[in-house]
This record gives structure tokens, sequence and C-alpha cells, in this order.
């Protein structure tokens, strides 16, 4: 059985009631959509609270869900959609870490692992620089591997559109990390 078909699992038993199903449901996204929201929103506590709410809207909305997107597009689409709402009401706030387990050079080397800090740290800068959609489509690409299509659902745009913000984030990563390479 293959996730997508674990996951309409779960969505059918979920429509039912079945609160555990849910649960294996934010057990296998939940932590991607708090990578997502922690990046977006550069805040932990702000970041937890708006994947909580766009869980809490899955659940009660799940009935609603068509099946048109795989089950992970539709959660990170409401959850955009709450992240989205809390930017405009709330100010920004400093950037926090990349994921620990996002891959950077590295390794049992203390000074690669030194570079390998600061590189990151200077990633954080220049993602923290972005326009929001670019931001966000950058990290739902590179970071969460979303497919363009996945992300257009994500953002509510398309695929075009998807496909332009993350060229202009790739130059400007690229031009902002130039003394990294």
């Amino acid at each position: 059985m293959t996730a997508g078909e674990d996951d309409a699992e779960l969505v059918r038993r979920a429509r039912l009631g079945d609160k555990d199903a849910f649960s294996a449901l934010v057990e296998q996204h939940g932590s991607a959509m708090y990578r997502f929201a922690r990046r977006m929103l550069r805040d932990d506590g702000t970041a937890e609270d708006c994947v909580q709410d766009a869980l809490v809207a899955a659940w009660l909305s799940i009935e609603r869900f068509r099946g048109d997107a795989a089950v992970r597009t539709w959660l990170f689409g409401i959850l955009t959609n709450t992240v989205r709402r809390r930017v405009r009401t709330e100010a920004r706030h400093p950037a926090a870490p990349l994921p620990d387990d996002y891959d950077l050079p590295g390794g049992a080397d203390p000074i690669t692992a030194a570079e390998a800090q600061d590189l990151r740290a200077a990633l954080e800068i220049a993602l923290a620089a972005l326009p929001p959609m670019q931001r966000a489509c950058w990290i739902l690409a590179e970071v969460e591997r979303m497919s363009y299509a996945d992300i257009a659902r994500v953002q509510a745009t398309t695929v075009g559109a998807v496909r332009g913000a993350i060229a202009r984030a790739r130059t400007t990563l690229g031009r902002r990390l130039a003394p990294w390479r």
C-alpha cells in the first residue's frame, strides 16, 4: 500500500469519526507542516499555533475533502491559509534555525561542521530576506520535496507562478550565498 493509499484510507476512516485515523494523518504530516510554518513565521510558538489551527480546521472540514489532490497537499493548503492570516495580523519575528535534519555539508570534522553551521546561518538570513511567496515555494520544493503542481495547489496559484518564484528564489539565494561556493 502506498502512502497516498494509506492517506486515503485514513481520511475515509476519519470521515466516519475515527480520531485514531486522523491522529495517524497528523503523525505522518505534522512534522513537515511544522517545519514549513516555522520557516514561514520564524517563530516556534506561532508556528505551533498555526499548525494546531490548521489541523483543527482539517478535522472540522474532513468531510469536504474531495480527494482532488493528495492529503498532504490539502493539509499544506489549509496551513498556508492559516499562516497567511497570521502574517497579516502579527508583526514579524526573528528567524528560527533550519530543521536539524536539513542536509548541509558537515560531518565528524569540527572545521567542516563549523563551516556547515555558518552556511546554515547564512542560508537562514538569505531565506528571511526573500518575499514570502518565494520563500514558501522554495521551502516546499527544496525542504519538503513537493512537486511544482502540489506547490501550486498549496499556494493557490499556477505551476508557472511557482516555477518563477522558485527560479527567482534560487537566483537570489545563489547570489547571496556566492561566497560559500
